[in-house]
C-alpha cells in the first residue's frame, strides 16, 4: 500500500510541475538548406501564454517570419541580421500554437540549441534554454552535412 500511495504522489508531483513544453520542428534537417521551422508550444499550465520569444542562434539566418494567426510578432536585428523572434499571442490552458518562420541552415553539421522564453498570465516567465538554473532544456536541432 505503501507503493502504491508513493507512486500516486510522484505522478501529481511530477504532473504538476510540468506545465507544458516547447519545441523547434523538425528535430532534423540538412546543412545548407533553406528550412521552415515551427515554434510548438503546448500550454499545460493553468495559466495562458501571452507570449514567446526565441532567441535566433548565431548559426542560423532567419529570411521570413510567418505572422501568428492572433497576435503581433516582433523581429530584433543587429544590422540586417533577425536575432529574436517575439510572439505576443494568447495560448489557453490546454491549447497549443504552432508558429513559422524560414531560416537558412549553417553551411556544416552543428547542433543548434533554441533558447525560448515563455511568458505567462501571471508574470512568471518559463526559461527553455541550455543556461544555468534554467528549468526546462532548449529545443535542439542536428543539422547534417549534405550527402551527394
Amino acid at each position: 500500500m505503501k507503493n502504491v500511495f508513493a507512486v500516486l504522489l510522484s505522478i501529481l508531483v511530477l504532473g504538476t510541475a510540468i506545465s507544458g513544453h516547447v519545441m523547434v520542428s523538425p528535430p532534423q534537417s540538412k546543412a545548407g538548406v533553406t528550412q521552415t521551422y515551427e515554434l510548438r508550444a503546448h500550454n499545460e499550465s493553468k495559466l495562458a501564454t501571452t507570449s514567446l520569444e526565441l532567441q535566433v542562434p548565431a548559426e542560423i539566418t532567419v529570411l521570413k517570419v510567418e505572422q501568428a494567426p492572433a497576435g503581433t510578432v516582433d523581429t530584433p536585428k543587429a544590422g540586417d541580421r533577425i536575432t529574436a523572434i517575439n510572439w505576443k499571442v494568447n495560448i489557453e490552458p490546454g491549447k497549443y500554437l504552432a508558429l513559422k518562420f524560414e531560416a537558412r541552415n549553417p553551411a556544416g553539421s552543428a547542433e543548434i540549441h533554441w533558447s525560448v522564453r515563455q511568458h505567462m498570465a501571471d508574470g512568471s516567465v518559463v526559461d527553455w534554454s541550455d543556461a544555468p538554473g534554467a528549468k526546462e532544456k532548449a529545443p535542439v536541432t542536428t543539422i547534417s552535412a549534405a550527402t551527394h
